[in-house]
């Protein structure tokens, strides 16, 4: 009875022990444009930063490059795919890896452009009152 109390105990302990590093390997944590670059190669980030405008090449087989910015850095995002409501200029999430000067992103997120303009035009239609 004890060896098998042992064997279950080893085995809970190397489920646990696997269970841990696969999670570690899928943590994708967000990071900064200016932290992308500055490190050089990064694998599995998320980075936060907007779609600077005029800077969108359309390539051969469905493959999107442009720069995003944090406002400090830019940085060249390549990306093999279609992307519904894609537009310069709005707050994007891209998924991946940056490596050779170019970030490689396995996914794009991006947001919802009428969003803010509704905001803004909301924001910019309130008066100030004074009492």
């Amino acid at each position: 009875m004890k060896k098998v109390s042992i064997i279950v105990g080893v085995a809970v302990i190397v489920f646990g022990i696997v269970l841990a590093t696969s999670f570690k390997s899928e943590l994708c944590p967000y990071v900064t444009v200016s932290y992308v670059v500055s490190k050089g190669r990064v694998n599995n980030v998320q980075v936060n930063g907007t779609i600077v405008p005029r800077s969108t090449k359309i390539l051969p087989n469905n493959t999107l490059m442009f720069n995003l910015s944090d406002g400090r850095t830019q940085m060249r995002v390549i990306y093999h795919g279609i992307l519904s409501h894609y537009q310069e200029g709005i707050p994007a999430v891209v998924v991946g890896s940056y490596y050779g000067g170019i970030f490689h992103a396995r996914e794009v997120l991006l947001k919802c452009p009428s969003k803010y303009k509704v905001m803004e035009e909301n924001y910019s239609t309130k008066k100030v009152v004074k009492g």
